[in-house]
C-alpha cells in the first residue's frame, strides 16, 4: 500500500540539521513512499525575513533534487515579521512553486488566528488550490483548535490540515468536533495518542475523506504513526485513503 506522509519537516533549529537525505533515510526505515515537505519552525531566524527565505529555498530545492520522494512542499512565514514577510508568501506560491504554508504559533509567538497570519492567508494568489498545515494544541493559548476553526470560517476555499490533531484524547475530542463543523479541516495522524482508538474514534465523527497520514518528521526514530493506523479496526478502503488517497486528492497528485 502507497503511503504520502503530509508532515515531514527539514532544515536546521540551533542545535541539529535535518537534511533531506536524513528524511529519505527515515522514510526508508519507516516504509514511507512519499513526502509532503515543510521547514523546521525552530530554525534561527537571525536575519528576519531572508532566514525564513532561506529555509523555503531549501524547501524548494529538496523537491527539484528529490521529486521521486518528495511530491510537494509547503513554505513558511513568521508572523513575528508583520507586513514585511507578506511579500514572501507570494513569491512561495508564483516563484518556489511550493502548495502550500506550514504555521506552528508555538513556535513564532504570536496566535494562529493574529491579524498577520489572516494577511498572510489573504496574499495567496486567488485561485490556488492552496493546503495549510497549521499545528494546533490543545493547551496553547497561541494555537488553540479553536483558532484554525475561525481560519477554515474565513477562508472556506483554503484547505486546512490540522498538525498533530490527536497528541491526547481531549485533543482529539476537539480536533473531531473542528473537522465535523468544516469540511476543509483535515485531521493529521502525526503524534496521534496510543490509546482509546483514536482512528476509529474519528471515522465515527469525522467523514473518511478527512484524515490524511503525517508523522511529524524528524521527531521520530520509528513511526508510531504508522502502526496506529495498521491496528485500526477499519476496512483496507479507508486504510488506503488515509495513508494515499486524501493526500493524493487535496494536493493534487
Amino acid at each position: 500500500m502507497k503511503i504520502i506522509d503530509v508532515h515531514v519537516n527539514i532544515g536546521s533549529d540551533y542545535t541539529n540539521a535535518y537534511t533531506a537525505k536524513d528524511a529519505i533515510r527515515s522514510m526508508d526505515a519507516n516504509r514511507i513512499d512519499y513526502a509532503v515537505i515543510s521547514p523546521l519552525l525552530a530554525c534561527p531566524l537571525p536575519f528576519g525575513v531572508k532566514s525564513t527565505m532561506e529555509q523555503n529555498d531549501e524547501i524548494a530545492r529538496a523537491l527539484a533534487e528529490h521529486p521521486d520522494r518528495f511530491v510537494r512542499g509547503l513554505g513558511t512565514v513568521n508572523p513575528r515579521h508583520g507586513k514585511a514577510a507578506i511579500p514572501e508568501v507570494e513569491r512561495i506560491f508564483n516563484e518556489l512553486n511550493l502548495h502550500g504554508l506550514m504555521f506552528h504559533t508555538d513556535k513564532t509567538g504570536l496566535s494562529l488566528d493574529n491579524p498577520t497570519t489572516i494577511k498572510f492567508l489573504e496574499a495567496i494568489p486567488e485561485g490556488t488550490p492552496a493546503v495549510v498545515l497549521a499545528h494546533t494544541s490543545l493547551f496553547s493559548v497561541l494555537e488553540s483548535p479553536f483558532m484554525l476553526g475561525k481560519l477554515a470560517r474565513r477562508f472556506p476555499h483554503i484547505t486546512f490540515i490540522n498538525g498533530t490533531s490527536m497528541h491526547d484524547t481531549t485533543h482529539s475530542n476537539c480536533s473531531r468536533d473542528l473537522s465535523a463543523q468544516y469540511k476543509n479541516v483535515y485531521l493529521d495522524t502525526a503524534c496521534v495518542h496510543y490509546i482509546m482508538h483514536p482512528i476509529t474514534k474519528a471515522l465515527a465523527e469525522v467523514d473518511e475523506d478527512q484524515i490524511v497520514f503525517g508523522t511529524d518528521y524528524p521527531y521520530y526514530t520509528i513511526a508510531y504513526d504508522k502502526m496506529i493506523v495498521d491496528d485500526a479496526d477499519i476496512s483496507e478502503e479507508i486504510r488506503r485513503k488515509i495513508y494515499y488517497g486524501n493526500a493524493k486528492r487535496i494536493f493534487n497528485l
